[in-house]
């Protein structure tokens, strides 16, 4: 394979390494909820804090895994800068409570190492890997159009902004979730807010469909693993709060939202590819994503 839009040896060595400790997390998180005082580096109450959580590093370790195998920079590329920034966000707010973790425990030890490294170790492997990035390597591939690039992008800044006030000021999140939050977890939350918007702001930026598959493959594990787990979690839901019916609603919502455009994204992919390879068969060619 030619080196042009490679992923480097040791962006795969990583991804894999990567995989065992979120797995590991996800195990712990949302199968075990319960045993985080004993066997993860802070206690997490209520234990639909910790199942979401562990949903979530599952979608990473998905994200990781297509990293891996995958054989394409672009097609992955999207998702290093958010994780970069959710690195960020956890070390922060390990500082901000140290006195919260299992000082001295070899989780919180795995934790603090993996927090401190991370932000600076996934910044390296995107920038050891965009000299291979090449535009034209899928000459089939859907483009965004200028209209919805600018949507995306500025639905994304504004949920930026929004995760950096929830970090700094955690109160907001407090008041308003559907389950009991503390300080600690409302940051964590906002950490996950921010690789959320910030993956948005990527895929904007990027501005086309194999760059944003991926992406929304890991989004949809995440969000079908804590819509399983929503019965688990009801005794921790607080009904009387607006936010609970909306959290439970929107998460079917968007786990089915997402799930259909990605079929729609990949039939109009289809589309185009056969349009290329049969022009004079009279199919239209989508070329872009209005």
């Amino acid at each position: 394979m030619s080196r042009a839009d490679h992923i480097s040896v040791e962006t795969r060595v990583v991804g894999g390494l990567v995989i065992v400790v979120l797995l590991a997390a996800v195990t712990i998180l949302y199968f075990f909820p319960e045993s985080t005082d004993a066997h993860f580096s802070w206690t997490i109450l209520p234990r639909a804090t910790a199942i979401v959580i562990g949903a979530g590093y599952a979608a990473g370790a998905y994200f990781f895994a297509r990293v891996v195998v995958e054989k394409r920079w672009h097609r992955v590329q999207a998702g290093f800068l958010p994780i970069m920034a959710f690195t960020v966000c956890m070390l922060a707010a390990t500082v901000l409570h140290w006195s919260r973790f299992h000082l001295g425990s070899i989780e919180f030890f795995f934790w603090t190492a993996i927090y401190i490294v991370t932000p600076f170790l996934v910044p390296f492997l995107w920038w050891r890997n965009r000299g291979s990035a090449s535009p034209d390597v899928e000459r089939n591939d859907l483009r965004f159009s200028a209209r919805a690039r600018w949507a995306l992008g500025i639905v994304a800044a504004a949920g930026v902004l929004a995760s950096a006030l929830g970090f700094l000021l955690p109160s907001l999140l407090i008041s308003f979730a559907p389950w009991k939050l503390t300080e600690l977890t409302a940051r964590i939350f906002a950490g996950w807010s921010m690789l959320t918007f910030v993956t948005v702001l990527t895929i904007a930026a990027a501005g086309r469909w194999s760059a944003t598959r991926i992406l929304l493959e890991s989004a949809m594990v995440g969000q079908g693993l804590a819509l399983l787990a929503l019965p688990r979690m009801w005794g921790d839901l607080d009904l009387s709060r607006p936010m609970a019916p909306i959290y439970v609603a929107g998460l079917a919502f968007v786990l089915i939202v997402s799930a259909g455009l990605h079929l729609w994204l990949d039939r109009l992919s289809q589309r185009q590819t056969e349009a290329q390879v049969q022009p004079g068969s009279g199919a239209k060619s989508a070329k872009q994503i209005n």
